[in-house]
């Protein structure tokens, strides 16, 4: 079903996100042995064209060359895709909508994943950490799919900033949440500097770590969000981000709008421009569970598409590919961490 190795192939550490596959296929599953048993699963390149999860392995495994404190489990995703630097080839599923979830599917590529959950089922790891990069500007944060206190204080290792979400459906964190504590970390634009040393920071703190029942001093700031919904475009309207118009299209996007991304936006904010009063609102909200609930939140004024009720987007991007393959955006309103257990 897998590849699984007992070690990375030779001069592995010494390549790009872009050489990947002259060395492993997709969905390589390698174990890396520690002094602690109980291992640590890392995925990284769901999507091949977020690579600090590679980056920052390369940082982790060189300064541990000679024994690691905790196994590992390393599994690497698209790497034919990374070759290109794409997300994802047009003909494949996403990799990351593939996981065992509510409504599994039947292709290799989810069979693989089925493999991979239920194999990590039966070790049970320490913690799982799936590593992503952002299209758009973003701070640094961590998504996790349930406000138990070890989801949550394995996300604070991360960052102050946590998402809780329950959808997309056949997400990896999602799977392995039902026998351990998994997170998704975001570590801003691909390739950054900053992005690389806080995800290195990061695992080399976790697998140091004998216990995530609690964790000194990095509560204090924590803000937990979570995710309500999620905006996608109609396949039907056209689009474009301003300053990038070529042809008419049905809807401009605003060239600054990832700048919103966490942060509380005003009745009224100004998310784009329609080529005519008379077009139809550009996208769909739906709510966790397909509710569509678009005029609660967005609504035209003139040509304008505007906020309706203060609200905290996040992963705002400006590719208009990412937009296509995934959203525009998710919503978000502040959650209460207390309501953990």
């Amino acid at each position: 079903m897998i590849n699984i190795l007992d070690e990375l192939p030779n001069e592995i550490l010494e390549v790009d996100a872009t050489r990947l596959h002259e060395f492993v296929e997709n969905h390589t599953l390698v174990h890396l042995k520690g002094k602690i048993k109980r291992p640590l699963f890392i995925s990284i390149l769901q999507h091949g064209d977020e690579t600090t999860g590679w980056d920052a392995m390369k940082l982790l495994l060189k300064q541990n060359a000679d024994k690691l404190p905790r196994s590992i489990y390393l599994l690497f995703g698209n790497v034919q895709a990374a070759k290109n630097n794409l997300r994802q080839f047009d003909e494949q599923p996403d990799f990351n909508r593939c996981w065992p979830g509510l409504h599994n599917h039947s292709h290799e590529i989810a069979q693989r994943m089925q493999f991979i959950t239920d194999m990590m089922a039966e070790i049970k790891p320490f913690a799982s950490i799936d590593i992503h990069n952002n299209s758009g500007r973003n701070p640094h944060y961590a998504g996790i799919n349930s406000l138990g206190s070890k989801f949550i204080n394995l996300a604070s290792l991360f960052a102050d900033t946590i998402i809780h979400f329950t959808s997309p459906d056949g997400i990896q964190s999602g799977a392995f949440a039902k026998f351990c504590p998994s997170v998704t970390i975001e570590c801003g634009m691909s390739g950054t500097a900053d992005g690389i040393e806080q995800t290195h920071t990061f695992l080399e703190n976790l697998i140091h770590l004998s216990s995530l029942d609690t964790i000194p001093g990095v509560a204090e700031h924590r803000q937990v969000l979570n995710i309500f919904s999620t905006v996608k475009i109609k396949p039907e309207i056209s689009i474009a981000i301003e300053g990038e118009v070529t042809n008419p299209v049905n809807f401009v996007i605003n060239d600054d709008l990832d700048y919103h991304n966490f942060h509380l936006l005003e009745v009224g904010t100004v998310f784009g421009h329609l080529d005519d009063e008379k077009t139809d609102m550009p996208f769909v909200v739906t709510d966790q569970i397909g509710h569509d609930i678009t005029d609660h939140y967005f609504e035209k004024r003139g040509t304008q598409v505007c906020i309706k009720q203060q609200v905290i987007p996040a992963m705002i991007t400006q590719s208009i590919r990412a937009i296509r393959l995934d959203c525009l955006c998710y919503l978000m309103h502040p959650a209460n961490p207390l309501q953990s257990h």
